[in-house]
């Protein structure tokens, strides 16, 4: 029972003989943010006091942060959006990390890179010159056959159309104007410096096989030349 005071009260039953009466047993603290409990019971009742204020939630809200919650979704500087479990705002026309996952010095992290506008960042820093800043790992689930590629870079627009206005990949080392290796949106490969592959395929032909083909006609003539 709780009664106007919001005292919790315990009835306690004493038995004496053949006859039994209740005693109301009302701990002793003023109402605060210090919620007391029951700690433990011999021959008394104690009371202790113990800060829940972090697991109070008023409002979808935790207690004196910016950490909210709903419906089984977390939103971190704003109520969380409907579509994500885990929502973290952050603000545009801002250089700002979101979300980092290592050390401090190292590690991997997320956010706007620009202050004119929002674009989102990945960045991924090695601890030396033995270590790629950052890995993208795909691994199948089983040894099913299939068509699909373990790793995907899907560039679509805003409708999940096609792009036919702008470039859909880009390599570059820092140099946003200048890249190594580019796709367009006609999916032509633009690469600048020197190409290294076992072989090359022009419309499912091998080229390694046109080029020996051609060595072989042009050391049949020389032999009939001499």
């Amino acid at each position: 029972m709780i009664n106007n005071d919001h005292n919790i009260l315990l009835n306690q039953i004493i038995v004496d003989n053949s006859s039994f009466s209740f005693k109301e047993v009302v701990p002793l603290y003023q109402y605060t943010d210090n919620i007391q409990v029951l700690t433990r019971y011999d021959s008394s009742i104690l009371w202790a006091p113990i800060d829940l204020s972090l697991n109070i939630i008023l409002n979808n809200r935790l207690k004196n942060t910016d950490i909210y919650y709903a419906d089984g979704r977390v939103g971190f500087g704003r109520f969380p959006l409907f579509n994500y479990k885990v929502d973290i705002a952050v603000p545009k026309n801002k250089i700002i990390t979101a979300l980092h996952i290592g050390d401090g010095s190292f590690g991997f992290s997320m956010g706007n890179g620009t202050s004119l506008g929002f674009v989102p960042e990945i960045v991924g820093i090695g601890s030396d010159e033995n270590d790629a800043g950052l890995y993208f790992v795909g691994m199948a689930g089983n040894n099913v056959s299939s068509n699909v590629p373990i790793v995907i870079l899907d560039s679509r627009s805003v409708y999940n159309d096609k792009l036919i206005n702008r470039p859909i990949f880009g390599i570059t080392s820092a140099n946003y104007r200048e890249y190594s290796i580019l796709v367009d949106a006609l999916d032509n490969l633009n690469v600048k410096g020197n190409i290294s592959a076992t072989d090359v395929m022009l419309n499912n032909i091998s080229l390694t096989k046109i080029i020996k083909e051609l060595q072989e006609q042009i050391d049949e003539l020389k032999t009939k030349i001499t």
